[in-house]
């Protein structure tokens, strides 16, 4: 007897009766046993319980305000807003992306050089981007739009700075703007006559 497993010992607990498990000496492990698991159950059920109500009320507000809750492919969550604006996003499991799946970083060297252009030469950091979002809208693709946790940042948003690092060492940007501005250089200017050409 000394060698049953837990779920055998709760099943002679259900089966038998107290007289002969205490002779079998297994009655005060048995009976631990079940009672623990019965315990477990409660607490799955209760937990359960809350998480539907919880449900039932995110889906009352989200009717209310005309939201749309979506679960991502990576476990994630997303709400979404009339139009298709994103209200909440918050990504679950951590994936890596596979090389093609977003879209690729030199893609956004010229809508940064256009954007800044359209803004006079230079811009804040937010101002560029939300003008190369509005370039790049059309090709973005759904990795694009994932949020990053670890840097609490859209993917295209990340990517594109890691661009602007890349443009800077290329000379297509000021490497002395002030913080936190994006200035085109004079080579950029080149660079982008010579895209609009082709």
């Amino acid at each position: 007897m000394e060698n049953l497993s837990k779920e055998e010992l709760i099943k002679l607990y259900k089966k038998l009766p107290e007289d002969t498990l205490i002779k079998l000496g297994v009655y005060d492990k048995a009976k631990e046993l079940y009672e623990e698991k019965q315990k477990i159950e409660r607490l799955k059920d209760e937990r359960i319980k809350k998480a539907i109500a919880l449900v039932k009320q995110a889906q009352e507000l989200l009717n209310i305000y005309r939201l749309e809750l979506k679960v991502t492919t990576a476990r994630g969550i997303q709400v979404v807003g009339e139009g298709g604006a994103n209200i909440y996003n918050k990504t679950g499991i951590r994936r890596r992306i596979n090389y093609g799946q977003r879209t690729q970083q030199a893609k956004y060297r010229t809508p940064i050089l256009q954007a800044l252009e359209d803004l006079g030469g230079s811009g804040y950091v937010n101002e560029v981007l939300d003008c190369v979002y509005k370039k790049m809208e059309k090709f973005l693709v759904p990795v694009d739009l994932e949020e990053i946790s670890s840097v609490r940042q859209k993917r295209w948003r990340n990517t594109a700075m890691w661009e602007r690092s890349h443009m800077v060492k290329d000379g297509l940007l000021k490497s002395d703007s002030p913080r936190g501005i994006w200035e085109i250089s004079e080579k950029g200017k080149k660079y982008l006559k010579e895209q609009v050409i082709e």
